[in-house]
Parts: structure tokens; sequence; C-alpha cells
């Protein structure tokens, strides 16, 4: 019995292991900082702040303050499957699902559709070192405005 509960608790442990090394070696994983003064919005203006946390499972959740100086935050899943998920809380382009792929082992592009219709093309890109996320977005906001945003993070 004790022999059984010690293999148990050796697969327990491996398992564990695995998945923090399959986070570590996903570059999109951690907590993002918006660089604004670096980054391109338009339209403007843009937010006050921003930070966005991506987890191993491709749950991304944004929060931050806009300009009008509002909380705001959203959440969708982006891991790059290519399979469609829905979209969680106000996010800007108004979108209810987005689909993912992987464009290489640093880079993937996302399709947000709302009611089966593309609303935006986003392109999000880690730099080899890691260090910063660039995500370039195109579409139409739900206004009818031309959306052509180029935001730059930093790892936190």
């Amino acid at each position: 019995m004790k022999r059984k509960l010690s293999i148990l608790a050796v697969c327990i442990m491996v398992l564990a292991a695995g998945s923090l090394v399959l986070a570590q070696s996903n570059p999109f994983v951690g907590t993002w900082k918006l660089n604004v003064a670096a980054s391109k919005f338009d339209p403007g203006p843009p937010p006050q702040s921003q930070s966005r946390t991506w987890n191993a499972d491709g749950s991304v959740n944004i929060t931050g303050v806009n300009a009008a100086g509002k909380t705001t935050g959203y959440s969708y899943t982006i891991n790059g499957d290519g399979k469609e998920y829905p979209t969680m809380g106000a996010i800007p382009n108004g979108s209810d699902k987005i689909t993912s792929k992987k464009a290489g082992a640093n880079k993937m592009t996302a399709t947000f559709t709302k009611a089966g219709k593309v609303v935006e093309s986003t392109t999000f890109t880690v730099s080899k070192d890691g260090k910063t996320l660039e995500i370039v977005a195109k579409g139409i906001l739900p206004d009818g405005k031309t959306l052509n945003n180029e935001t730059h993070w930093d790892k936190q």
C-alpha cells in the first residue's frame, strides 16, 4: 500500500511539473501592462491604463481604466486551437466570439466576430526575449468607425 501511494505521489508531482513547464514554454502566459505612450489608438482616445493576464489554459482577462476614468474589464479564450469561444464583458469591438490560430512560436492571430460577422482581425506577437507583447488590431467598431490599433505591452 505504501508503495502504491509513493507511486501515486510521484505521478502527481510529474503531472504538476509538466503543467509548469507548459506554462513556461508559452511566451504569452503572464501578466502584461499596457505601455500607453508607445501605443497607437485609432480612433482614440487611449485608455488611462490596462493590464492583461494570459493564463496557461488560454483564458485572457483584461482590466483597466478607460479615457473617461471608468473601470473596464473583459475576457476571452485565445489558445491557437482554431476553435470558436465566447467573449465576455464589454469588449470594445462589440464581439461575441473569438477564434485563434498559432502563427509561430511567438505569434497568434485571432478573429473576433459579432453574430457571425468579422468585426476585428488581430495579431499577437511576443518579442524573442519574451519581455514585450505587440498587438495589432484592425476592424470596425460598433459605431461604424474603423479600428486600427497598435498596442505595446510590458511583461510584469
